[in-house]
């Protein structure tokens, strides 16, 4: 390092300017590159939501968090669907978002506003969910998927997305 030190202060100080500058340029070009990329990313899991063209209304049962972004695994029971008994949406045929089993669902989002006992309803095709306590509605949200590799990390370690594990 200290070798480099010593090359880099015997460069005359255009040359040292003109290497700045090529720094920046790179560093901006990495910068537009990425969030294009996460833009991109967004814009496709957004469309998978809204591809889905699924209703469901539950009654929270349990809510399992995980250690990422906010995000936990909600067990509820059914009272109304659009879909099968035996649905399940995934992304990529990898990321679920959600898991319906004759009466019962899980489906992975953000859950700060949720309590046990609350009613949820899911529109994806508004990418919209909306909190009921006691009856009134609490709070409307935007439906959120994420296909962050650590969140299905934590919820495939636990077996977040298996029923039997909140059948104990």
């Amino acid at each position: 390092m200290k070798k480099l030190i010593v090359y880099l202060n015997n460069i005359p100080g255009r040359y040292v300017t003109i290497y700045r500058i090529c720094l920046l340029i790179l560093f901006i070009l990495a910068v537009i590159f990425i969030n294009a990329y996460l833009s991109k990313t967004s814009e496709d899991e957004n469309n998978f939501l809204k591809s889905l063209n699924l209703n469901l209304s539950l009654k929270v049962i349990d809510i399992k968090p995980t250690n990422n972004h906010g995000y936990g695994v909600i067990y509820g029971e059914v009272v109304s669907k659009n879909v099968p008994d035996n649905y399940t949406a995934v992304y990529k045929n990898k990321y679920a978002f959600c898991k319906i089993q004759g009466t019962k669902a899980l489906f992975i989002s953000d859950y700060f506003t949720m309590n046990k006992k609350d009613s949820v309803v899911i529109n994806t095709s508004k990418a919209k969910y909306q909190v009921y306590r006691n009856g009134k509605l609490d709070s409307e949200n935007n439906l959120t998927f994420t296909t962050d590799f650590m969140l299905y990390w934590d919820i495939e370690k636990d077996r977040l997305l298996d029923f039997n594990t909140y059948n104990r």
